[in-house]
């Protein structure tokens, strides 16, 4: 007896692969279609985000340049002791009149000026440049004009064992 398994079975197979070719076939095409489809997406959703990216940054800028700006003042920039004369000499003030603008001594004002590079402000100073940064001449003097002469801070001078004695004499 001949051994008619073994064909069977290859004839079995043969047939079954040429019936899922012949199922698969309408599929195959739309989705070889589709991975080309999806793949372009991918591509052109990664370019708009760069884009998107670049945009951004762009606009960030804008917004630090300006001067009414609400962003935080650490996010704004920074000043250095040549814009800090540069901006006093803009607004038409001395070192004292900038000091009591800004709220600091005129010790202060002097400071800065002599630094070079970025300076380093306490509390709410820089807020406060940042904001007398954002102002003209007029506004400035008008601002002062409002303000007390006296620097904040600052008691009267008291009269020194000197002038005591000196006062005591003359009587």
């Amino acid at each position: 007896m001949p051994n008619f398994v073994a064909p069977l079975r290859q004839e079995i197979a043969r047939i079954a692969r040429k019936e899922a070719k012949s199922l698969v076939a309408p599929v195959k095409k739309p989705s070889g279609k589709l991975r080309s489809f999806v793949a372009d997406l991918k591509r052109r959703v990664a370019s708009l985000e760069k884009t998107n990216g670049q945009l951004m940054s762009r606009l960030a800028k804008l917004e630090v340049s300006q001067p009414g700006s609400t962003e935080s003042p650490d996010k704004r920039g920074w000043i250095s002791g040549k814009g800090i004369r540069s901006l006093r000499k803009r607004l038409g003030l001395s070192q004292a009149d900038f000091a009591r603008l800004v709220g600091v001594s005129s010790i202060s004002v002097y400071q800065w000026e002599s630094k070079k590079g970025m300076l380093t402000f306490r509390g709410g100073t820089k807020a406060k440049v940042f904001a007398v940064r954002g102002i003209g001449a007029r506004e400035a003097k008008a601002r002062l004009a409002e303000m007390p002469k006296e620097p904040m801070g600052k008691k009267a001078p008291k009269a020194n064992k000197v002038t005591k004695r000196a006062g005591k004499r003359r009587k």
